[in-house]
């Protein structure tokens, strides 16, 4: 339910300078290309790396899935939600709209 939701977020302030990039957790890689190309997602999507290279737990701690983070242009972590239902994109657009 997200990540379609997202790229409909990606697609209406990509041009304002909107990024978005989504992390494949369990290297589940040809499941993950299925569902990217079914579901039509433009934006970056990278997949976790594994021992020094692991980045989901290891660098940005995320405890559970979904997770998602809207990070100010300095790099800064502005806004954190954890979990995904219906309507919180409408959160999550509204905190990235107040920074764009």
């Amino acid at each position: 339910m997200e990540l379609p939701r997202l790229q409909t977020l990606w697609e209406k302030y990509r041009n304002e300078g909107l990024e978005m990039v989504a992390i494949e957790s369990n290297r589940e890689t040809e499941q993950a290309m299925n569902f990217i190309e079914e579901a039509g997602l433009e934006f970056t999507c990278l997949e976790n790396g594994a021992d020094d290279a692991e980045v989901v737990f290891d660098v940005f701690r995320v405890q559970g899935y979904p997770t998602s983070w809207v990070v100010d242009r300095q790099g800064r972590v502005m806004y954190h939600h954890f979990g995904f239902d219906d309507g919180d994109e409408k959160k999550i657009e509204a905190e990235v709209v107040g920074l764009l």
